[in-house]
């Protein structure tokens, strides 16, 4: 469900860009730190401009544009933010201006040099403190240790996750609450990240914002990253509005091999084991003595399943709805014992197959896509039709 964008490659245009960049934030700094301090401040001075020059190459580095070929979009129109960028800065940067400017008009008028030494002071925390986040930003990583096979759209899942650093944890896709990742100061931190996919798919992977404010707490910087998942998540349909069922006579069919699990019927007799058989239908009698796998014989026929052919609009709400629907007529057919043989097609082409239970049901509507041609004129089943196999 999440494209992968393509790897960045590093610009020699950055490297320069952050030389320049603090080379000139240096110089101001210097100027900026005599002109209010005094030109006697010379440690002042040197003490800002230092900061200053770090604090400039840093941000023309984050700041500066990486050449790549672009991230792929999410679903929605989303790009992933793969690059350092701050968040909500205007408050941090302006606030600490302000102060800096009033500690600098009192040390001014009183002359004083511990005044002018304990401003430097203000200044290099202020300064440390909205760009030091920048450097654990980039570095922070996060894996995904542990999550469900299984859910169904608009349920709340967990995902077990394993960070790098004091950073919090956003899904961006499939959105969820923001997760904190406490503990102890080095190593990995354990946390938990809660998603809510929205839409039937297969989940491969989740987009996540990592964002930390260390160590001061005065500005955070974050950037997106894509996390894979240890196995697929199957997000089944919402269930729906059981809505009308075409049906009509498949007299092509004749004595499919096909055979549909059934529990139901009264016993009739001990047949051998064959292919779509439960474990439940094995009789273990009968097996002992014979050698081989022997299973009860029902007397509801097997081989006269209901086919449900799924065709899915082009358009990605209506084909959700139609899947909606679809998830609750064959849950009820499922609830009543009736054989379904569900054909729906996947990525890897058309599949036709029983259907066991409700799970593997969502994970067939999961992984059901729009046909790629349209379907056969003659094909009378609607969007969702149903069509009963008769020998």
């Amino acid at each position: 469900m999440i494209p992968a964008g393509p790897r960045r490659r590093p610009s020699g245009w950055r490297t320069v860009n952050a030389a320049i960049g603090g080379l000139v934030a240096g110089v101001c700094g210097l100027v900026v730190a005599r002109a209010l301090f005094g030109r006697g401040a010379t440690v002042a001075g040197v003490a800002f401009g230092l900061v200053a020059l770090v604090a400039g190459a840093a941000l023309s580095w984050g700041l500066s544009p990486a050449h790549s070929r672009g991230d792929a979009p999410l679903p929605g129109g989303h790009r992933l933010r793969r690059r350092v960028h701050p968040l909500a800065w205007f408050a941090p940067v302006v606030g600490s201006l302000v102060a800096m400017v009033a500690w600098a008009g009192v040390a001014h008028s009183s002359g004083s040099g511990w005044v002018q030494a304990v401003g430097a002071l203000l200044g290099a925390v202020l300064i440390t403190g909205m760009v030091a986040p920048l450097f654990p930003a980039r570095r922070a990583t996060v894996t995904c240790t542990a999550s469900p096979s299984d859910t169904e759209a608009g349920r709340t899942v967990r995902l077990d996750m394993v960070a790098r650093g004091p950073i919090r944890i956003t899904p961006r896709f499939p959105v969820g609450p923001a997760a904190r990742a406490v503990g102890a100061l080095r190593g990995s931190r354990p946390v938990e990240v809660t998603i809510a996919p929205d839409r039937r798919g297969v989940v491969e992977q989740v987009a996540v914002e990592l964002a930390t404010c260390a160590p001061f707490g005065l500005l955070w910087w974050a950037r997106e990253v894509t996390v894979p998942l240890p196995r697929p998540l199957h997000v089944a349909p919402r269930l729906g509005e059981p809505g009308p069922v075409d049906s009509l006579a498949d007299d092509a069919a004749g004595d499919a091999q096909l055979r549909v699990l059934t529990g139901a019927g009264e016993p009739r007799g001990i047949r051998p084991y064959q292919p779509g058989d439960t474990r439940r239908s094995v009789h273990w009698p009968a097996t002992a003595h014979v050698g081989s796998l022997m299973v009860r014989e029902r007397v509801r026929r097997t081989d006269d399943p209901v086919v449900v052919d799924v065709v899915l609009p082009p358009d990605p709400q209506r084909a959700e709805e139609e899947t909606e629907r679809v998830m609750a007529a064959v849950s009820r057919c499922l609830v009543r014992g009736q054989p379904v043989v569900l054909a729906t097609v996947e990525s890897g082409g058309r599949t036709v197959r029983p259907v066991r239970d409700r799970i593997d049901l969502g994970r067939r509507l999961a992984r059901a896509v729009t046909p790629p041609t349209r379907p056969d004129p003659g094909h009378r089943a609607g969007p969702a039709g149903a069509r009963r196999s008769t020998p």
